[in-house]
């Protein structure tokens, strides 16, 4: 019975420690990536240029292509055309 419990506490120690360890090198990459914690080295963030607003017209042109590309295609019957 001894042996159970302290295989079970070494496994839960174990896990605690790798667990804690794989959070701490997580939080240092996080940290390195982080545009917060980065130094400029001279090159500025991309900042997208305002938007102008959009006509009326321009919306209905979006919605008529993104409808155009949701509709399913319907197979298309062809006639030979023969040349007298």
């Amino acid at each position: 019975m001894g042996f159970i419990i302290k295989f079970l506490l070494f496994f839960f120690i174990t896990y605690f420690i790798l667990r804690s360890i794989g959070r701490l090198l997580f939080s240092i990459r996080y940290k390195q990536n982080s545009p917060r914690y980065r130094t400029p080295h001279g090159a500025q963030s991309r900042q997208e240029p305002p938007k102008q607003p959009e006509t009326q017209e321009d919306r209905i042109i979006g919605y008529q292509k993104k409808n155009f590309e949701s509709t399913e295609v319907e197979d298309a019957e062809f006639v030979e055309i023969k040349e007298k």
